[in-house]
């Protein structure tokens, strides 16, 4: 090999050895230091546009969890509105059964239809007071027929505006939230002026109408009626039931699906450690190497002074 002054190969080679040990022993720093794989785009490009579309779901499914979690706590409001008044339409239903008996006076009927009346009125103040975050939910607020009225759960992160027939990422609930007035559950008394809204007894278990006439058959025939009730609040919780489950099986599958998915990008993004450490011994050895190389390289130079 010649021997020059103006240009020392030897000590380029060394250079560049050393600076890219350098950047390899800072790059097993950064990874064992951050605990990740790829920290800028450099790293691992493709690697990186996998998992930020991960991390993407990954996010969105632990909110639609939470989404899931409040919805089923809505319901479960409803629900206890629902018992309610399911509890009242027995009681009312256990009066009639007693008022039908004819052991009992006309003044016992009376009081026997005093409080019917009273827990009509109180099924209605339920239906109206029946509220979640602000929200009335047994008073036909939502209904699954209107789109103004829908009650609608996010339980996925995406948008389902490119399949809205067969929606994945969103939940109709709105069936579940039945109307519970009088009027809706078919015990609302029609009038000359329309159907009341349940508060006002048949004009013959009326005590204030003209037309009172309280027998057992007249008792009997109103059993009827609340016996109806009572199987729309039945069938009504029935179905909220059937939208719980479905949004328990639903956050079930959101809870796997996160799991699978961060272990996924585990794989990609988190740092080996073992292999980081063996790599980081490996750039530092070299790095020593390089830079005693780079030592004797510079002074090759100096050679040429003994020739002259």
């Amino acid at each position: 090999m010649a021997i020059s002054v103006n240009t020392n190969v030897p000590s380029l080679i060394a250079q560049n050895s050393l600076n890219k040990s350098l950047s390899a022993l800072q790059k097993a720093m950064q990874q064992l230091t951050t605990g990740k794989r790829i920290n800028n785009a450099g790293d691992d490009a493709a690697g990186l546009v996998i998992s930020e579309n991960m991390r993407v779901q990954i996010n969105g499914s632990n909110r639609a969890m939470d989404n899931v979690q409040d919805a089923q706590n809505f319901a479960a409001v409803a629900e206890g509105g629902m018992i309610t008044i399911g509890d009242h339409l027995q009681r009312i239903n256990e009066l009639l059964i007693q008022g039908a008996n004819d052991t009992n006076s006309v003044e016992s009927r009376k009081a026997i239809l005093v409080e019917v009346q009273q827990r009509l009125e109180d099924i209605n103040v339920v239906a109206q007071s029946t509220q979640f975050n602000g929200r009335t939910m047994l008073d036909g607020t939502f209904d699954p027929n209107d789109p103004d009225k829908r009650f609608i759960v996010q339980i996925g992160p995406y948008s389902d505006t490119q399949n809205a027939d067969n929606p994945l990422n969103t939940l109709d609930i709105s069936g579940a939230f039945t109307d519970c007035h009088l009027s809706t559950l078919g015990i609302g008394t029609t009038t000359d002026s329309g159907t009341v809204d349940g508060i006002i007894l048949p004009p013959e278990l009326d005590p204030t109408s003209g037309d009172f006439d309280p027998t057992g058959d007249n008792f009997r025939a109103y059993m009827d009626t609340i016996q109806a009730a009572i199987t729309n609040v039945t069938e009504a919780r029935g179905l909220l039931g059937g939208y719980l489950n479905r949004m328990t099986s639903t956050y079930d599958n959101l809870t796997i699906t996160v799991e699978n998915i961060t272990t996924a990008k585990s794989r990609i993004t988190d740092t080996d450690v073992a292999e980081a450490s063996s790599e980081m011994i490996k750039q530092q050895i070299l790095e020593q190497v390089s830079g005693s190389m780079l030592t004797q390289a510079n002074q090759l130079p100096s050679l040429a002074l003994s020739l002259i």
